[in-house]
């Protein structure tokens, strides 16, 4: 089973973002007059007269109708409801244990599904009844089962927005503590190169946004795609911002021991002395399927143990030259390849080696980086560790 985060519902529910629901215990009858019930009529639209289902931002359950295994039913309804609704943040409040008067050890069980919806916020009462068998703790404001989802093996630009779709909720909510430990790579302007982890960025489409807390970027904040991603405001997230994505982190290790991103351009140097020139890693395949290398015409030079017994790998640079925010995103992979496209006069590839020291850079002709070398320019393009967020 997926190790998740989970939400513990608020103590005092008296405001609901975009796409929160509020569940409450009712009746039948839809009479909804005292604790969470007339909260929920009076502040969130639950109708008078509905005492099950969906009505305003609310969900009502019965519970005074009889036993256990008479409310056991509606509330298999309602977990069906929110597994159809992910879009939805479904805050549940001790349902049954008001007036009711059953216990937090008789209700909990009854809704042990909802630990496997991410989507579905839990009464911090239920903690010790509700998980029967399964690891869990109570800290960092949720409940969180322990251990953290591993990684694919393999990450291209594809599996981080199927990614960022699976944990659409967490990434919302910021409570990440369990998602895959990924970091990427990203653009924040010339000379400078941003790091995120899973959880702290997202895709629409194509682009890459990023969280930020710091005002500094509050004009570039685009709350539209936000509420377009997440059907949701993202109160206290942040600022989202789009960037251009830089590569993600890899298993692997450059000669001097530092860190290999996709995107990165390394010296190989086959031993003893046959240099193979400045080749970009990308990814090959995805997941747990594919394996990090150099793309060229026909093949891709993979990027293993043996390759690195066998050769010298020094990081010299990235792809990211030449630029343009107003373009659409490219993959990687297709920028490694043409980096790697066959190079027949040596100003070429030394051009290209020039270009990749550079970067990032927005700079279109070539003169230009030509000149940074001159006068003797220093790009701050190898400073993971020092800066990473």
């Amino acid at each position: 089973m997926k190790k998740r985060n989970y939400h513990i519902t608020p103590e005092w529910v008296d405001k609901l973002t975009k796409c929160e629901i509020f569940v409450f215990g009712s009746n039948l009858q839809g009479q909804h007059h005292g604790g969470a019930a007339r909260m929920a009529h009076e502040k969130f639209g639950a109708e008078w007269g509905a005492g099950n289902g969906r009505t305003g931002r609310c969900y009502a359950i019965p519970t005074m109708h009889g036993g256990l295994e008479d409310i056991r039913p509606y509330v298999e309804q309602f977990i069906d409801y929110a597994a159809a609704h992910p879009d939805n943040r479904f805050l549940l409040t001790r349902i049954g244990c008001g007036i009711a008067g059953f216990t937090d050890r008789e209700m909990a069980p009854l809704f042990e599904r909802c630990l496997d919806l991410p989507n579905v916020s839990i009464p911090k009462e239920w903690i010790p009844y509700i998980s029967i068998g399964r690891q869990i703790d109570a800290g960092a404001g949720g409940l969180i089962e322990k251990g953290r989802d591993e990684a694919p093996e393999t990450i291209t630009e594809e599996v981080l927005r199927e990614l960022c779709r699976e944990y659409r909720y967490e990434i919302a909510t910021g409570i990440t503590k369990n998602a895959p430990s990924i970091t990427i790579r990203y653009v924040i302007g010339r000379d400078r190169f941003g790091y995120a982890r899973f959880g702290d960025f997202f895709f629409a489409g194509d682009d890459l946004y990023v969280w930020h807390t710091e005002d500094e970027w509050a004009d570039d904040h685009n709350q539209d795609i936000v509420e377009d991603v997440f059907e949701d405001e993202c109160e206290g997230r942040g600022y989202a911002v789009r960037s251009i994505f830089a590569g993600a982190k890899t298993k692997h290790k450059d000669s001097q021991g530092q860190c290999i991103f996709t995107g990165d351009v390394l010296e190989v140097v086959e031993q003893p002395q046959y240099a193979l020139g400045p080749l970009a890693v990308a990814a090959a395949g995805a997941g747990n399927d594919g394996f990090y290398g150099f793309p060229l015409d026909n093949h891709c030079l993979r990027l293993d143990d043996g390759m690195k017994s066998n050769h010298l790998l020094t990081r010299i640079g990235t792809v990211f030259c030449q630029l343009d925010w107003n373009n659409e995103p490219e993959s990687i992979w297709e920028l490694a390849l043409r980096f790697n496209a066959p190079q027949t006069p040596d100003d070429d590839k030394g051009l290209k080696r020039l270009m990749a020291k550079f970067t990032p850079n927005f700079d279109q002709e070539p003169w230009k980086y030509q000149a940074l070398e001159v006068i003797g320019a220093k790009f701050n393009w190898d400073n993971y560790g020092q800066k990473p967020r």
